[in-house]
C-alpha cells in the first residue's frame, strides 16, 4: 500500500502512436472540465473517467472498456497535458471500468480495493469452464499491483493527496471512492448511475448500496461524478437519488411482505426487462429484483 506521504513518479514516455490522430472506429469521447489544467472526467467509451494533473505526472480513475478505448482515453490525455500517465485508480472491478488497462501504458502503476482484485482474479477463472472462454475478460497482466485493505487510506500520489473510501460491499465488494481533499471533489465510481445496478453475484447488496450512497454524501464533498452519468453531482442530487430508491424499496418491500410473487412485484413497479446484459450474456437485474431476493432472506431469517 502506498504511504502517506509516498510521492512515487513512474516516468512512462507515451509513443507516437499513443498521441496520433485517432483511428476512424476509436471509440468517440468527451472530455468536460471540473477545474481547468487540473481535473477533469472523460465520457464514452464505457465507464465515466477521471483525470487528475498532478506535479509531474496524471494520474487516472478508471480506464474504460476496451483496449481500444484505454489507447483513446490517452490519446485525449495527450490533449490536454504532455505529461505522463503514472497511475490508475480503479473504483470497481467491472470491465467497462478495468479492460481498458489494456490500451494504457504498460507500466502504469494499477490502485485498487483487495476485493477489486479479488473479482477480476475470479472473472479469469470461471472463464475457463464457461462457453468460448468467457467475454470482456480483464487484461490478466493488468491485475491490481498497489492494493487497499482498509476503510480509508490517506496516500499522496506526486504531491497529490487523495483520500480512498471503502463503505463496504455496495454495488460490488470493492467499491473504492477516491476522494480528494484539496478540490473537495469525489469519483464515485458505479455507487452514482442514472440507471442503479446491484452485482449480487459479485457481493454487492442494495442494502449495502443505500449505506456507502449516505457515506458518500456525508463526505466533504462539494461535487461527485459517478460511473454511468452525463453530469456531476451534488449533495442535494444524491440524496434525491437515494430518496427515489427507498421509495421504490419500500413499495417492493410492502408487496413481498403481502406474499406477492416476483412476476407480480415487477408487474406493480411497471419494471421493464433490462435490454442490455452482462458479458456472459444474462440480463442485468432491475432495483426490484435485487430487493425481491433480499427481503425474502430477511423474512426468511425472522422465521
Amino acid at each position: 500500500m502506498l504511504g502517506r506521504t509516498s510521492r512515487t513518479i513512474l516516468m512512462v514516455s507515451v509513443s507516437a502512436a499513443a498521441i496520433a490522430q485517432s483511428p476512424a472506429d476509436a471509440p468517440r469521447m468527451t472530455v468536460h472540465s471540473i477545474r481547468p489544467g487540473k481535473l477533469y472526467w472523460v465520457e464514452g467509451g464505457g465507464g465515466n473517467s477521471g483525470i487528475i494533473i498532478a506535479s509531474s505526472g496524471v494520474i487516472l480513475v478508471d480506464a474504460k472498456m476496451t483496449a481500444e478505448a484505454g489507447a483513446q482515453l490517452v490519446r485525449e490525455v495527450a490533449k490536454i497535458t504532455s505529461k505522463p500517465i503514472t497511475h490508475v485508480i480503479l473504483t470497481h472491478s467491472d470491465g467497462d471500468h478495468v479492460n481498458g488497462l489494456a490500451g494504457l501504458p504498460a507500466d502504469v502503476k494499477v490502485v485498487a480495493h483487495v476485493n477489486n482484485k479479488m473479482e477480476q482474479i475470479a472473472t479469469l477463472r470461471i472463464a475457463t469452464v464457461e462457453v468460448g472462454g468467457g467475454k470482456c475478460l480483464p487484461p490478466r497482466d493488468r491485475l491490481p499491483g498497489v492494493i487497499v485493505a482498509k476503510a480509508r487510506a490517506d496516500i499522496t500520489i506526486d504531491g497529490e493527496p487523495i483520500s480512498l473510501r471503502y463503505f463496504g460491499p455496495a454495488h460490488t465488494s470493492g467499491d473504492l471512492v477516491v476522494y480528494l481533499p484539496s478540490d473537495r471533489f469525489a469519483f464515485a465510481g458505479d455507487l452514482i448511475a442514472d440507471n442503479l445496478l446491484v452485482h449480487q453475484y459479485k457481493g454487492g447488496s442494495l442494502a449495502g448500496w443505500f449505506a456507502a450512497a449516505t457515506a458518500l454524501k456525508n463526505l466533504p464533498a462539494v461535487h461527485y461524478l459517478g460511473g454511468h452519468t452525463n453530469s456531476l453531482d451534488t449533495k442535494t442530487t444524491l440524496q434525491t437519488r437515494i430518496d427515489s430508491t427507498q421509495r421504490a424499496r419500500a413499495k417492493v418491500d410492502a408487496l413481498v411482505d403481502a406474499g406477492r410473487t416476483l412476476p407480480e412485484v415487477k408487474a406493480a413497479l411497471a419494471d421493464p426487462q433490462r435490454e442490455s446484459a452482462g458479458c456472459r450474456g444474462i440480463p442485468y437485474p432491475s432495483l426490484s429484483e435485487v430487493e425481491f431476493v433480499e427481503r425474502r432472506n430477511v423474512l426468511e431469517q425472522v422465521r
